[in-house]
């Protein structure tokens, strides 16, 4: 997921003739996908377009049982959400839970990793990211910017790759409304790691 011509170039390299350069984007998502072939509409992939702004144009939207989890024994519907899709280099862990337990969790991991030589990484927010003691540490903005979260996230996990960052620690954002599509994201990246504290 691509976020700029500079990653579009290291993905397609010698795969393309050209790549045109429109700057950065300014969403970081993928597009939502809905299935309106079915009586009640389904999204099976969450993005910008959230599942409110839906149901305000076709009253009733369901959610494909595979968006946020990958035990639900059945083959996700849309493109990108089969398999352990956007993922770093390094291994990925999200945590969730009330913001000390979060930090408290994240940094005692990181001093654990450090001990056996193992660079680390934090995607934390603006209200976090200075209380954190990992080698890198990057903020994806505002908790309060959904929006911002979205943009920043992919470029963080390619310079995560550009840094040799073995382990991740993300921080959990709240699922609803575009968080749901950041979530969504950040699982697929992290392979569904994900440890509530």
């Amino acid at each position: 997921s691509p976020t700029s011509a500079r990653y579009v170039s290291e993905d397609l390299a010698g795969r393309v003739e050209m790549i045109i350069d429109g700057g950065d984007v300014s969403i970081g998502l993928e597009s939502t996908i809905v299935d309106l072939t079915v009586d009640r509409p389904v999204i099976l992939r969450p993005g910008y377009i959230t599942r409110k702004m839906l149901e305000e144009v076709l009253s009733e939207v369901e959610e494909d049982s595979t968006l946020m989890r990958d035990d639900s024994g059945q083959a996700p519907r849309a493109p990108g959400m089969k398999y352990r899709h956007y993922a770093p280099q390094g291994d990925l862990t999200v945590i969730g839970g009330a913001e000390e337990n979060v930090v408290s969790y994240i940094n005692e991991k990181c001093a654990e990793q450090n001990r056996i030589n193992k660079r680390t990484g934090v995607i934390g927010t603006d209200e976090t990211i200075g209380r954190y003691c990992a080698d890198v540490r990057r903020s994806v903005g505002s908790r309060t910017d959904e929006e911002q979260i979205a943009r920043e996230l992919f470029r963080i996990l390619r310079e995560f790759d550009d840094e040799h960052v073995e382990i991740i620690y993300a921080e959990a954002f709240d699922d609803s409304g575009i968080g749901r599509a950041i979530m969504n994201r950040l699982l697929k990246a992290a392979g569904h790691k994900l440890i509530n504290v």
